[in-house]
C-alpha cells in the first residue's frame, strides 16, 4: 500500500517536471507519507496556474525572452512561439547560433542598444523599449513592442534581460495611414490657390496649430519659388483659434515670403491676432487688408511689386 502511494507520487512529480498538470492526491494519510502528499497537493495547486501561463507563450502572440548581458545578448531562453514570429527556429536562438541583436533591424540597433544602456543606470528594474524592427527569416520586417526586465545579482550587477516582445505591425501600419491622413486633412485645411497671374492665395480654415503652421510654411515656400508668384494672400477669415508661438511663426512665414521677393498679404485679421502682434511689441512691416476680396484687388493692381525689406 505504502508503496503505491510512492509510486504515485513519484508519477505527479514526473508530470509536474514535464510541464504537465497531474491530479491532486484524493485522500492523503495521516501519517508521514501522507504529510508528503498533502505538500505534494500544494505544490500541484501552485504550479497549475504557473503552466497555464506558460500555454500562452506557447502558442499566444507574445515571445518571452531571457538574454545574456553580453555582446549580441545571447539568448539563454525564448518561448517556442519565436519561429511563428520571426521565422527561425527555436534552436537558432536556445543553442547560441542567432544572437538576438542578429534580428534587429541594423538601422534600429543603435537605438535600442542606447535604450538598453541608460536603462541599465541606476536601480531601473524594468523599462519599456520604443518600437523598433525586427527582420523575419523571409525578409519581412516587423515592429515589435518590447517589455524589458533587468536581473540583477546579490552585488546589483545586471546578469541577464527577461523581456516580452510583441509583434504590432498592425497597429504601426494602421497609426502611418492615419498619420497620412491627417496630413491630407491639414493640407486640405490651408490649399493654395492660384487666383490670378502670379498672385497665390492660402485660406487657412479651423484651428491653426504650431506643427501644421510649419508645414503650410514650407508648402506656400515652395510654391511661390515653383510659380514665381509676385504675391502671395494669407487669408485668415476661417480661422478659428490660434496662439503666441503661432502668431510669430506666421510672422516669419511673412518674411520668408519677402525674402523671395514676393509681397506677402494678410487679410480677414482677427482682433485677437492683432491684439498678440501688439503685446509681442513686431514692429515687422505687414501688408493687410480686411478680407480677401480688398487682398485679390490690391494684387492685381499693384501687379506685383515687393516691398522693401526693412
Amino acid at each position: 500500500m505504502a508503496e503505491d502511494r510512492i509510486l504515485g507520487l513519484l508519477e505527479r512529480v514526473r508530470s509536474m517536471a514535464g510541464a504537465r498538470t497531474p491530479p491532486l492526491i484524493d485522500e492523503p494519510g495521516d501519517d508521514a507519507l501522507g504529510e508528503l502528499e498533502r505538500e505534494v497537493n500544494n505544490l500541484i495547486r501552485a504550479t497549475s496556474t504557473g503552466l497555464q501561463e506558460r500555454l500562452l507563450f506557447l502558442v499566444g502572440p507574445v515571445v518571452m525572452f531571457r538574454w545574456v548581458n553580453a555582446e549580441g545578448w545571447p539568448v539563454e531562453y525564448v518561448s517556442p512561439n519565436i519561429e511563428a514570429l520571426t521565422g527561425y527556429p527555436v534552436e537558432d536562438f536556445a543553442q547560441g547560433r542567432r544572437p538576438y541583436a542578429s534580428v534587429i533591424h541594423k538601422d534600429d540597433l543603435p537605438r535600442v542598444f542606447e535604450e538598453v544602456t541608460s536603462n541599465s543606470k541606476g536601480a531601473t528594474r524594468w523599462f519599456v523599449h520604443q518600437p523598433y524592427r525586427m527582420l523575419r527569416a523571409d525578409g519581412a520586417v516587423l515592429w515589435v513592442a518590447d517589455y524589458t526586465v533587468i536581473l540583477r545579482d546579490d552585488a546589483g550587477t545586471i546578469t541577464h534581460f527577461f523581456g516580452y516582445i510583441m509583434d504590432i505591425t498592425g497597429q504601426v501600419e494602421q497609426l502611418g495611414r492615419l498619420n497620412a491622413q491627417e496630413q491630407m486633412l491639414l493640407r486640405l485645411a490651408s490649399p493654395i490657390l492660384q487666383v490670378g497671374r502670379g498672385v497665390l492665395a492660402m485660406p487657412i480654415l479651423g484651428v491653426f496649430a504650431a506643427d501644421g503652421a510649419a508645414r503650410m510654411t514650407d508648402d506656400l515656400l515652395a510654391a511661390i519659388a515653383s510659380s514665381r508668384a509676385h504675391t502671395a494672400i494669407l487669408d485668415l477669415t476661417g480661422l478659428h483659434d490660434i496662439d503666441t508661438s503661432t502668431v510669430e511663426l506666421l510672422l516669419r512665414t511673412s518674411r520668408a515670403v519677402a525674402l523671395l521677393g514676393c509681397r506677402c498679404v494678410i487679410s480677414g485679421i482677427l482682433p485677437k491676432v492683432a491684439t498678440m502682434i501688439v503685446q509681442l511689441g513686431i514692429n515687422q512691416p505687414l501688408t493687410t487688408v480686411a478680407t480677401l476680396q480688398d487682398a485679390l484687388e490690391l494684387a492685381l493692381r499693384n501687379g506685383g511689386a515687393a516691398p522693401a525689406l526693412r
